[in-house]
């Protein structure tokens, strides 16, 4: 007598950036089958219809990949940057219901997959520096804390954008003699192709230089900071002070500040080579925090929406399920450089 197979179950995980969107498809013992990338699945950044155009993208290219359809889909989530508010939540919910991917869906912002991608602990913060900032937290006892990610109107700064903007005013300032010299200049210089810092100031002023390209700035400041640069240095242990700022109040908020809990440090800029950052956020978190404990996780939050959706189905995820997921979507997906990642 023939003993019957059940077909594991397929889940969808869709990280959707300001500048990428990223979809995965794995089965419930977390290998992943396939991968898709396409761009910003930020309704703000495109509008609804531009964004789910995107998300649909990826996707597909998942599916083809893994040679599935999507009625083959159990559960999906959707991790989104731009799903801020109530009115986004509203706008988001229908229009992600509509692409019919999955008998189940669930959705939230983009910081949530970073969470579940690297934290351990029940009590727990992430703070996601990409191009921009956003933090959450949750403690042990289910309480949840978001902040708006709005930019600067709701009190956030940071991220690569801002680095990036900031190199670029201190280049300036070390050119007209109210700040330090910098390496800055020079590796600014050349890699926006600007002969002088006077041909550079002209080419922003009449906006030839676009703000993705301003993002290859960034790992700039790194290189110059292990060179020994102050002013480099400078920009970085900013950053590092922003992160330990937002993970502190989060951890005040929760009631959690006195607490073992991780602080899970998600987005591309904690991938720089050096581990300046990180190094900088430990320091400062072990003065002020010392029971914190910084996590960089090593699953993309990707991956972290992946996990969201098995507890969407209530599967169960171990260790067995995390180990398999980041060794099959590492030989599937190649991560860009530091610059695109942005």
């Amino acid at each position: 007598m023939s003993s019957v197979v059940t077909p594991s179950r397929l889940v969808l995980g869709v990280d959707g950036g300001n500048s990428k969107t990223l979809a995965a498809v794995a089965d419930e013992h977390g290998h992943v089958l396939g991968v898709g990338r396409s761009g910003s699945g930020s309704h703000q950044a495109l509008g609804i219809e531009g964004s789910m155009t995107e998300i649909r993208a990826a996707v597909w290219s998942a599916l083809q990949m893994a040679g599935k359809t999507p009625e083959e889909l159990d559960g999906a989530f959707y991790a989104l940057a731009g799903a801020d508010l109530d009115e986004d939540f509203e706008v988001l919910r229908p229009a992600l219901g509509a692409l019919h991917y999955g008998r189940c869906f669930a959705f939230d912002n983009d910081t949530i997959a970073g969470l579940r991608a690297g934290a351990r602990r029940r009590d727990a913060v992430v703070v996601v520096v990409g191009s921009g900032t956003n933090a959450a937290g949750i403690n042990a006892a289910g309480d949840a804390v978001r902040l708006p990610g709005l930019g600067w109107i709701s009190g956030d700064c940071g991220g690569g954008s801002a680095m990036a903007r900031e190199a670029v005013r201190l280049v300036m300032r070390a050119w007209d003699g109210r700040g330090d010299p910098t390496l800055l200049t020079e590796m600014i210089l050349k890699t926006l192709g600007a002969a002088t810092v006077e041909d550079l100031l002209l080419a922003l002023y009449r906006k030839e230089i676009r703000g993705t390209q301003l993002l290859a700035v960034t790992p700039l400041i790194f290189e110059a900071a292990e060179e020994g640069d102050t002013v480099a240095q400078s920009i970085i242990e900013m950053q590092a002070r922003e992160v330990v700022d937002t993970a502190g109040g989060l951890m005040r908020r929760l009631g959690i500040a006195d607490s073992p809990c991780d602080i899970v440090l998600a987005g591309s800029v904690f991938r720089d080579r050096t581990g300046r950052l990180v190094d900088s956020i430990r320091e400062r978190l072990s003065n002020r925090f010392p029971r914190a404990c910084a996590v960089v996780s090593e699953l993309e939050p990707v991956l972290g929406a992946v996990l969201c959706g098995m507890d969407l189905l209530g599967l169960t995820t171990t260790e067995d399920v995390r180990r398999n997921l980041f060794g099959s979507f590492s030989a599937l997906y190649t991560p860009p450089s530091h610059v695109e990642a942005l």
